[in-house]
């Protein structure tokens, strides 16, 4: 059986900003090739330091192999959207083209005048004037038109509207039909539900859950009961607990251990949605 080319590996990855400011906490993940990968968090997770660490535009503990090598030596086999979409400011779209034809040999402008008339973006309009929307349209355009091994898109459909953001969700599900890899970073769950084939969850710069939203579901199970009941869980194994209103919420593994919290007066057990799955996890971790 042939084993699956490693596109990214990272080890014990840690960040920690001027002022003591940890923004990454010992993270770990594995990404093979020809998938869609999600890096889902709230804001302040972590998430864009992460890809930063990944391109090497920040110092950092810890060890980050693209293809197996430094990411300096693969560089060319990467396209990237930023988190802030500001670097094309004082240019038009056309010299924006012009200047990305130029810095990558395998960018097809082509293509990228394509994508470009699909967003419905004004040629010699300048940049700067754009709304966010339109900033990320052409961000998007230029680099899903580099012909790359490895797409990294932080926030890749902020501010579009929800029709354009469905067209770039196809256009990045695209990439990997024919062979490439995609690492993107969201807070919407739906986006995620509707491309990842895997996803990471990070909150407070740690990674809580790696794995499918069918893993989610087979592993474990969510309970909720009344506030007065807390008690009652503190001796138990769980996974997160976090108070939502006026109720306790806690995800458990499904195991054996379940048949204790059956016996918990008022609570029910139901399978986890992502979205549920989520937002207890966050409000686990932020303490609400």
């Amino acid at each position: 059986m042939e084993i699956p080319e490693l596109t990214l590996k990272i080890s014990n990855l840690k960040k920690t900003y001027p002022g003591e400011v940890q923004a990454v906490r010992g993270v770990s993940l594995e990404m093979e090739s020809q998938r869609i990968y999600a890096l889902l968090g709230p804001n302040g997770a972590g998430k864009t330091t992460v890809l930063k660490s990944i391109l090497g535009f920040v110092d950092y503990s810890g060890s980050v192999e693209v293809f197996g090598s430094d990411v300096d030596r693969v560089r060319n086999r990467l396209s990237f959207v930023p988190e802030e979409k500001s670097f094309y400011e004082n240019l038009n779209v056309e010299k924006a083209l012009r200047l990305a034809s130029k810095i990558s040999g395998s960018f097809d402008g082509k293509h990228a005048r394509e994508l470009i008339n699909h967003y419905k973006l004004p040629p010699n309009k300048k940049i700067g004037t754009f709304s966010n929307g339109m900033k990320t349209a052409l961000y998007i355009s230029l680099a899903l038109s580099t012909d790359s091994d490895l797409y990294i898109l932080d926030e890749p459909t902020w501010g579009l509207d929800p029709i354009l953001r469905e067209d770039t969700l196809e256009f990045i599900r695209e990439k990997v039909i024919v062979g490439k890899t995609v690492l993107y970073t969201s807070h919407i769950i739906p986006e995620v539900e509707r491309i990842a084939d895997e996803f990471f969850i990070m909150v407070n710069g740690r990674i809580r859950f790696a794995g499918t939203i069918d893993g989610i579901k087979e592993k474990y199970r969510i309970i909720h009961m009344p506030l007065k009941k807390r008690a009652n869980i503190e001796s138990k194994s769980a996974f997160a607990v976090a108070e939502e209103l006026n109720r306790l919420s806690v995800i458990v593994e499904n195991n054996e251990k379940i048949e204790e919290f059956y016996r918990i007066d008022d609570a029910t057990i139901s399978v986890p949605d992502l979205e549920e799955f989520f937002q207890i996890l966050v409000r686990s971790e932020n303490g609400k």
